[in-house]
């Protein structure tokens, strides 16, 4: 008897997959925006799938957004009205921490992390509600499937909810992204000869990428200093970013400290290539795409040896202590001082990228699709 992988078993008709779109009408390609839209490009490529994206009334205004992102048609969403006519032989998939609250088919969630439940990581208000949301959305709403996107993620979710360990499924997410650039963005790209060598530090600022204590580490650095060497941030503004921003400005360095916000992707991917090597000291993620897409861009990467980080760089990547200054800086200053080091972990990055596709993370949904329609 011939075997076949579940994803390779061909189906009758093409299955309905109703799309949650609401995070795909949004000027800016935010990592939710990302994931959903190259996983979509990537299932789209199943003609045994069929896709209907859903909007809610509040996003109607945003939907001239939505191709920039998608290449999706869409029905306008107004729940528990619209739960009545979703079809019963489809399969709803939440990209964005939402599932409608009907049992009239079935409902695939991801969940990119529960850092919400790490103290001191968020704002507190926010804490509290985005606690009180998802222990609603997994213990009351109940999916059928929750997908994850590293075994970390997994673990954690374990830790707090040991009851869906049945129902997830752990799919990482491609790097492709790293290479592409948007057709409505400048073309023209970022001039970092003013800034040049530099240290990138990508993703949002806020408390839990560890900000603060960067700065302290590039204060120890004999290389910073002996060198001149500046820091980038590159990222949105997210919770505490006040914080780190008045520890730059309070900083001997201060001059050499930049925040770079709004860029263009081809603005971020100058940053990447020109950069001396790329710092992601978080001490929390679901996944980290900052990761994936320094490797991508053959950036040498140094980031945490803990959790989701230490998860997906593996050996690419020179980790060191998130909690310590003195760890991060003696990172620092062992690839500043050599070439070959860098190039040693470029090569491994590179290498690494490949190990994430968004083709195999589109192959892997497809399966959760089938196995709750057979």
């Amino acid at each position: 008897m011939e075997c076949f992988a579940l994803h390779e078993l061909p189906i009758k008709y093409p299955v309905l997959i109703y799309w949650d779109a609401n995070a795909l009408a949004s000027r800016h390609a935010t990592g939710i925006v990302v994931y959903g839209s190259y996983l979509l490009k990537a299932l789209q490529q199943y003609d045994d799938l069929e896709f209907i994206g859903l909007l809610k009334l509040s996003r109607l205004k945003r939907k001239k957004y939505l191709p920039r992102h998608a290449d999706l048609r869409t029905h306008l969403y107004i729940p528990p009205f619209s739960d009545w006519f979703l079809k019963k032989n489809a399969v709803y998939h939440g990209i964005d921490f939402k599932v409608p609250n009907t049992h009239r088919l079935p409902r695939v969630v991801t969940i990119h992390d529960l850092g919400v439940f790490e103290k001191d990581l968020s704002d507190p208000r926010f804490q509290a509600a985005g606690i009180e949301y998802n222990t609603y959305l997994i213990n009351k709403l109940k999916p059928d499937r929750i997908i994850v996107p590293t075994d970390f993620g997994r673990d954690h979710m374990l830790h707090y909810f040991p009851h869906t360990r049945d129902i997830i499924r752990v799919i990482p997410h491609g790097s492709e992204q790293a290479l592409a650039t948007a057709e409505h963005e400048p073309s023209m790209p970022l001039d970092t000869n003013a800034i040049t060598p530099f240290i990138l530090c990508p993703g949002s600022v806020e408390k839990r990428k560890n900000g603060e204590r960067l700065i302290e580490a590039v204060e120890l650095s004999r290389c910073v200093q002996e060198r001149r060497i500046h820091l980038v941030f590159a990222g949105g503004m997210g919770y505490d970013h006040e914080s780190i921003r008045r520890r730059a400005a309070a900083s001997p360095l201060a001059e050499k400290i930049h925040f770079f916000t709004g860029l263009s992707s081809r603005s971020l991917q100058a940053l990447y290539k020109s950069a001396l090597f790329t710092i992601y000291p978080s001490v929390f993620e679901g996944f980290g795409l900052p990761i994936v897409e320094a490797f991508a861009l053959g950036s040498p990467l140094i980031t945490a040896n803990i959790g989701a980080m230490a998860e997906v760089a593996a050996e690419a990547a020179l980790t060191v202590d998130p909690y310590s200054a003195e760890s991060i800086s003696a990172a620092i200053d062992k690839f500043a001082d050599s070439g070959l080091l860098r190039e040693e972990y470029r090569a491994k990055g590179v290498h690494r990228a490949h190990h994430f596709s968004w083709k195999d993370a589109a192959a892997l949904t497809r399966d959760v699709y089938l196995e709750l329609k057979s």
